[in-house]
């Protein structure tokens, strides 16, 4: 796989993570929304988001209440950065991220390309006491 392959827009149609004895669980929900842009410079950026997250009860964007901002920032993940692809793996160097502890590190994800369809899949990971295999299902756009 080249990079030139994967330049374009890339809309979310699914997300499952699965443990190591094989349980699937959708971190999102059935509907997730998202969209990953990889450009021809070597740029890419990401946002997932669960689908039809409340609406705060303010206008102002650093506004709502604490509890309403928590809801917020755990029903969305957002980064970007330069990527590079490594065989059938893609590497997102990342600049910037929701999630400030990922700023400066590397995010490895297995490419599976067929045609107009993308899946990113993440190594298996530890996350709360178990090991998940994070498994994220694309669409062409443009």
């Amino acid at each position: 796989m080249t990079a030139g392959e994967l330049v374009g827009r890339w809309e979310l149609t699914g997300w499952t993570a699965t443990t190591a004895s094989g349980v699937v669980t959708r971190p999102f929900g059935d509907q997730p929304q998202g969209c990953v842009i990889y450009t021809a410079g070597g740029w890419m950026s990401g946002q997932l988001a669960v689908g039809k997250r409340p609406e705060l009860a303010t206008a102002v964007a650093l506004g709502g209440t604490e509890a309403e901002r928590a809801e917020a920032y755990s029903s969305y993940v957002a980064y970007c950065g330069e990527y590079r692809v490594e065989g059938d793996t893609v590497v997102h160097a990342l600049r910037m991220s929701l999630f400030p502890n990922w700023v400066g590190t590397e995010q490895r994800r297995i490419v599976e390309l067929a045609g107009d369809r993308l899946v990113l899949r993440t190594p298996p990971t530890p996350v709360g006491g178990q090991v998940l295999v994070n498994s994220l299902e694309w669409i062409r756009a443009e």
